[in-house]
């Protein structure tokens, strides 16, 4: 199983990363409530990262660190994936848009596979448009087959209910059999806009269903609204 380092020098798991980093909400499968919040200018990095969460607010938290992207010279990219929406859906992810993003690591004192979130900050409507591209290329995205840091993989996304958070949500497991009968790999994702900022959580398993906590994310979308005035 490929393995990565992290900020606190602690080894896990590598999460898949499949590309490289370059009225009131319902929140069934599908919605999001289309309206923005009168935001000012998009957040800094700096100020993304005084609203992650903190150790002391996180249970079983063996770390959190929160860190700026970091693009490496001659990092090694990947092709797309075979089906074009599913594509679509990783590089929104990937924060493509964003005036600012910054990441967090929750390396859990009883689960080595441990989480992440990006907290990304966006001028105007695009984390608006952020969210609908992934809703809609949620909605078409069938089996795929590509390359990243395990090699060749063949992968899934099931959507299921989003919890009832930020102005809309949407909740979804991307699934892949490891070679060599390793099981079954499940990242359960959760894309959450409020206002003008989005925050992405994923939480990594193997051989059980991966959960990231609701209560976590709940958490952080309520600070994430209110330092927007929600």
């Amino acid at each position: 199983m490929d393995v990565g380092t992290y900020g606190d020098g602690r080894w896990r798991p590598r999460h898949l990363r499949l590309f490289s980093y370059g009225g009131e909400p319902s929140h069934d499968l599908f919605s999001d409530s289309y309206t923005l919040n009168n935001a000012g200018p998009p957040l800094t990095a700096g100020q993304l990262k005084a609203l992650a969460l903190k150790g002391s607010e996180v249970p079983q938290e063996h770390s959190v660190p929160v860190q700026d992207p970091v693009v490496r010279s001659g990092q090694k990219t990947f092709p797309p994936v075979s089906d074009a929406s599913c594509q679509r859906a990783l590089d929104v992810l990937g924060s493509e848009t964003a005036s600012a993003h910054v990441f967090q690591i929750f390396n859990w004192k009883e689960n080595i596979m441990g989480g992440d979130s990006t907290l990304a900050s966006y001028e105007g409507t695009k984390a608006q448009d952020a969210f609908r591209q992934l809703q809609e290329s949620l909605k078409t995205c069938t089996p795929f087959t590509g390359v990243g840091w395990v090699g060749k993989f063949n992968a899934e996304i099931t959507v299921e209910q989003a919890p009832d958070v930020g102005d809309a949500a949407l909740s979804f497991h991307l699934t892949m059999p490891l070679p060599d009968g390793g099981g079954l790999r499940d990242e359960h994702h959760v894309f959450v806009r409020t206002g003008n900022l989005t925050v992405s959580f994923q939480e990594l398993n193997v051989g059980r269903k991966a959960q990231f906590p609701v209560g976590l994310v709940k958490k952080q979308v309520d600070r994430l609204s209110s330092a927007q005035g929600g």
